[in-house]
């Protein structure tokens, strides 16, 4: 399977029960909506070949050149999985959706938050908590990025990085609020985070004091 291209076969039968035997028979159902075409098409894919045809990088992000067959003629268009559902039980993917896009068209996706550098705040102790991995982006599809890379060097304990922290390359923006958190500096068990004293000077983290015994 060529990475970016993909096949799948058009159902003109659909309901509970075709779903069932597709997925008997080793695929998947699946439905084909958007940029040129009149009608959302149901599909059957193979996620085995689905996965092969990512990009390993974008992963996810991937511009498929989506070839649906089976109809009275193949139709060809550019595509991209915009939601899939996963069985609680087996944990495999029962249904993939498939967006038909336009390639100069600007599109949502969700890109990874990588971090970069060492935070000052490890001095005192401090400790990382993620509130989120990935955010969500605007970009034409050739330029969606694998990943975005967050300088965290200089937190310093109680410190936090937003979503509008983020660098984002030519032709990108965010397509949620930038106010939210992504990662923040917390204190380890057992310390404060830094203060601002009555002077307006920072005071360093300090282990709390044990509480008396009742």
């Amino acid at each position: 399977m060529e990475v970016g291209k993909l096949t799948v076969q058009h159902r003109a039968v659909t309901g509970k029960g075709i779903s069932r035997v597709t997925r008997r028979g080793g695929d998947v159902p699946g439905v084909c909506y958007g940029h040129g075409l009149e009608a959302p098409l149901a599909v059957s894919l193979n996620v085995k070949a689905l996965k092969k045809a990512f990009d390993p990088e974008k992963r996810r992000n991937t511009v498929l050149e989506l070839t649906i067959a089976g109809g009275e003629k193949p139709v060809t268009v550019q595509a991209m999985v915009w939601d899939f559902q996963i069985s609680k039980l087996r944990r495999e993917i029962t249904h993939v959706d498939l967006k038909a896009i336009d390639p100069e068209k600007m599109v949502e996706a969700v890109v990874p938050v990588l971090s970069q550098g060492t935070h000052v705040g490890l001095v005192d102790g401090g400790l990382l908590s993620w509130s989120r991995h990935e955010v969500k982006i605007m970009a034409k599809p050739a330029s969606i990025p694998t990943k975005l890379v967050l300088d965290i060097a200089a937190l310093r304990l109680g410190d936090t990085l937003h979503v509008s922290d983020l660098p984002l390359p030519e032709g990108v923006t965010l397509a949620e609020a930038g106010k939210l958190t992504i990662v923040t500096c917390i204190a380890p068990k057992g310390l404060k985070s830094d203060k601002t004293d009555e002077g307006g000077e920072a005071v360093a983290a300090t282990e709390e004091a044990p509480k008396p015994k009742a």
